[in-house]
């Protein structure tokens, strides 16, 4: 076991250690099949934003391969309602149709934590979410958001459908200037209430200060009971964690058919992207017949597989040229060489020359000649 360790890649490593980490909080790993029925799918658009690539069955069914893990765990979870799947782990790939890469497979390490809305069971998620990031690098961040925040401020106003995700894609790319175009005739929203969703790009950083920024304009009773309950859930953050360590970005809007509640996205140092991402999502559930909740993140490990260079990686430690000579001795040399720990290849020496040892990485070159082993300096 331990020489499995010491040969595992940087990136399976720290994902191994991840993997423990939920373990020691009571979280149970599951197993789910990369085909689902495509009905599954199909009858929820709304949830997933990939193309899904189809096949047919032998029996004559239209199957899927999975191109979202939360819908898959919904269906194990809604079908099995016991506390014993209340609190679950997987390491998964999904599938996807692109159009100029085509296939495309994406591997996922996440968690999910099925419960109703608390502020416990939030900050719960969020605490795992920093962990995870810090056993892949201690400079890490997590930044913050709330879908019910934007859906709090449009709940008065009758917007059409196309105009409300413009404003969305503004928000996401904050941008102030285009959401001012958007909304710059529309007379049933006030002024005041246009500036405040002018201002959403911009709301980001310590709560505190967002909450003061805020209270300069009207917000309805929903957006302030938001805002209470995210004071509420930091608070308990800060007594953990450091300020920069948890950041609060509204600007940060996911799927509104999706997420209901907090919404969160994982960064870590020198990596440009978002490496975690994940949120509460009670709709879900409904879809499903069951009256609870979840909340959950995904770490995206294929991003880590440039993350980690494993240049310096040795394919092994020893290679022995061999000849003909006494293949029962060299079965000896090889043996003794791995119960000291170390990984050996043989090549025979017909087969190999001088420039096929660089295609390899390794420690020490070894001639087993006449029956002799001789270490080449």
């Amino acid at each position: 076991m331990k020489n499995y360790i010491k040969n595992m890649s940087k990136k399976d490593l720290v994902l191994l250690n991840i993997r423990k980490m939920y373990d020691s909080y009571g979280y149970k790993k599951i197993s789910l099949p990369s085909f689902e029925e495509y009905d599954l799918y199909n009858e929820n658009k709304d949830f997933i934003d990939r193309n899904v690539l189809t096949v047919m069955s032998p029996n004559g069914k239209l199957l899927a391969l999975r191109p979202d893990i939360t819908l898959s765990v919904a269906k194990k979870v809604s079908k099995d309602q016991s506390l014993k799947y209340s609190k679950i782990y997987y390491q998964e790939n999904t599938y996807n149709l692109t159009k100029y890469v085509g296939y495309e497979e994406d591997e996922q390490l996440g968690i999910e934590l099925i419960g109703k809305e608390s502020t416990f069971l939030d900050f719960e998620i969020i605490n795992l979410a920093v962990k995870s990031l810090d056993i892949i690098n201690k400079k890490s961040m997590i930044v913050l958001s709330h879908a019910g925040f934007i859906s709090s401020i449009f709940q008065n106003f009758d917007l059409e459908y196309e105009i409300k995700e413009q404003i969305l894609d503004c928000i996401n790319r904050k941008s102030s200037h285009d959401i001012q175009k958007i909304l710059k005739r529309n007379e049933h929203i006030s002024e005041n209430v246009k500036k405040l969703i002018y201002k959403i790009p911009e709301l980001s950083g310590n709560l505190g200060n967002i909450e003061k920024e805020l209270l300069k304009y009207e917000i309805n009773d929903n957006t302030k009971k938001i805002l209470s309950e995210l004071k509420q859930l930091n608070s308990l953050l800060m007594k953990f964690y450091k300020k920069s360590k948890i950041v609060f970005d509204f600007s940060v809007v996911k799927n509104l058919n999706y997420y209901n509640g907090i919404i969160l996205q994982g960064y870590i140092e020198d990596f440009p992207n978002v490496i975690l991402t994940g949120g509460r999502y009670d709709k879900l559930f409904e879809k499903f017949g069951v009256d609870t909740g979840a909340v959950g993140f995904a770490i995206l490990t294929d991003g880590l597989k440039g993350y980690y260079k494993d240049t310096d990686k040795k394919d092994f430690e020893v290679l022995i040229a061999y000849d003909n000579s006494d293949f029962e001795k060299l079965v000896e040399i090889v043996n003794d060489f791995q119960k000291k720990g170390l990984r050996i290849r043989t090549e025979n020496i017909e087969n190999l020359g001088e420039s096929d040892f660089e295609i390899f990485n390794f420690d020490e070159k070894y001639i087993f000649q006449n029956g002799e082993l001789k270490k080449e300096e």
